[in-house]
């Protein structure tokens, strides 16, 4: 019985010693907060002001925020609120309107016995070459001579053309392509695009000229622009003058290389009506349409019948084009289209009014936001991230115009100003950059590891330098949330 007991006490001691060591219990997976926190304690960080903040789309749980409630310049961010209050209030499928009509009869001779009437519905699209077309069709409906007047109705919108809230006394006076006017008769974009070639040799004067024709509203002075030699460098400058009858004239001084290739610089109209006169009676001569009487401004006579009918593409499109290349014509268009649409005046303040009520609607306090138009261009806009992402969430929560919305947004690593970023992971970012001197902002939508949704806003202020150092740490958020999987039951909401 010794030996028994021994036996099993050994085997006992020997089974002691090969017992498997307990498992120790998993740590805690970080939380997005954990995770994007030491990006904030980064000295480059805390080198401008900054609100943020982060939501899980699905569960509505807000993840990661800093200053949320904190109201800055949100720059052109404020398009994507634009874009979805015109989704919302005018809808995917609507279309803006530019219309020919005759007051009077067209004989079997093709002479219209009358006037012709242009009315602008604010077509943001339209181009002298769509404007073109409807005056070959006009000539197709058999109009080939005008004995009254050809009658432009711009009434449908504000005839205050600037865009409100940007009072920057240079860009007033030198008319950028991005501070357009705004109008119900625009053309191409209210931009004139000046082409500037080399003359025949060296010493003689460089050539320019307007790329579409703008008769008497447009005057260009070039002769103190030279032909250098080449493999120079040009060397230009434009001056714009606006007379006191309202029509412009631009000078040009400088030296531009001989072997250089005809280069395009855009300036901005001052008044859209006069321009697109301008353009438009150019047309007609080119079509050989004769008109005996004066072009002038005016309103559509109850009497008139519609001959010809040119449509904008659907507003799905032009918000695509709107927010992936931040057009701020289009936006501020869009802007007094919503006025014009529901409270019957095509103004900025009541286009703003629709906005206002939309973001109201989604339960925002309007004393905790300013916005002075549609396009961001402005610095008396405020908004707080909190703000955007109510947005953001509404939105995606749209069976009507959630995809809409979500389309016409840029493409981190394709498309619009946001092709050059996040190359490396295309497609998992989709938002909308916002930037003036000092601000740069971003707000949108990115996809998580496990395919999650996450709602952001990002907004800058007071940067010091150029944008580069926001950007990288804009991406490099955005980069922590790509790797995360989403956890409800983890603190934080999502592990790495």
């Amino acid at each position: 019985m010794q030996s028994l007991a021994r036996i099993l006490m050994v085997i006992l001691a020997t089974s002691l010693l090969f017992e498997p060591p307990a498992v120790a219990e998993p740590a805690d997976a970080p939380t997005i907060e954990q995770m994007l926190e030491p990006i904030t304690k980064e000295r480059a960080f805390r080198s401008f002001r900054s609100a943020m903040q982060v939501i899980h789309v699905a569960s509505g749980e807000e993840v990661f925020s800093r200053s949320e409630e904190r109201a800055l310049v949100p720059a052109s961010t404020m398009k994507a609120i634009t874009a979805a209050t015109a989704l919302r209030t005018l809808g995917p499928a609507h279309r803006f309107e530019t219309e020919f009509l005759i007051d009077g009869k067209v004989d079997a001779s093709g002479v219209l016995r009358g006037d012709l009437v242009v009315r602008g519905g604010g077509d943001p699209t339209l181009v002298v070459e769509k404007l073109w077309k409807m005056v070959v069709d006009l000539e197709l409906e058999g109009v080939e001579r005008i004995d009254g007047n050809v009658i432009y109705d711009d009434s449908y919108m504000s005839r205050n053309h600037r865009i409100a809230g940007w009072n920057k006394a240079n860009d007033i006076k030198r008319g950028p392509s991005y501070f357009a006017p705004i109008g119900a008769l625009s053309v191409n974009f209210n931009n004139v695009s000046l082409v500037i070639r080399p003359g025949a040799e060296v010493g003689k004067p460089a050539r320019a000229r307007l790329e579409t024709e703008a008769g008497d509203y447009v005057e260009i002075h070039s002769e103190e622009l030279i032909t250098s030699a080449a493999d120079g460098r040009l060397r230009l400058s434009i001056d714009r003058v606006v007379e006191d009858d309202g029509s412009m004239a631009f000078t040009l001084d400088g030296s531009v290389p001989l072997d250089m290739d005809a280069r395009r610089f855009y300036r901005t109209v001052e008044d859209p009506t006069a321009h697109f006169m301008a353009v438009f009676e150019g047309l007609l001569d080119r079509q050989g349409i004769r008109v005996d009487g004066r072009h002038k401004r005016g309103a559509v006579p109850d009497s008139a019948e519609r001959i010809v009918k040119l449509r904008s593409p659907p507003l799905t499109a032009i918000l695509m084009d709107m927010n992936k290349f931040s057009n701020n014509f289009m936006a501020e268009q869009v802007t007094r289209a919503l006025g014009a649409e529901v409270h019957g005046e095509g103004s900025n303040d009541q286009g703003v009014r629709v906005i206002t009520d939309y973001m109201v609607s989604l339960g925002l306090d309007a004393d905790d936001f300013a916005i002075a138009n549609g396009s961001g261009l402005s610095r008396e806009t405020r908004l707080q991230p909190t703000h955007l992402t109510a947005v953001l969430l509404d939105m995606v929560d749209d069976p009507r115009v959630g995809a809409e919305f979500r389309a016409s947004l840029a493409i981190a690593g394709t498309d619009g100003t946001l092709w050059r970023r996040l190359n490396d992971q295309p497609g998992r970012l989709r938002g909308k950059t916002g930037t003036v001197d000092g601000v740069h902002c971003l707000a949108g939508y990115m996809e998580a590891a496990d395919g999650e949704l996450y709602a952001f806003a990002f907004l800058a202020n007071d940067i010091r330098g150029g944008t580069g150092k926001v950007k990288g740490i804009h991406d490099r958020l955005a980069r922590k949330i790509f790797e995360t999987t989403w956890s409800p039951n983890t603190s934080g909401g999502a592990t790495q």
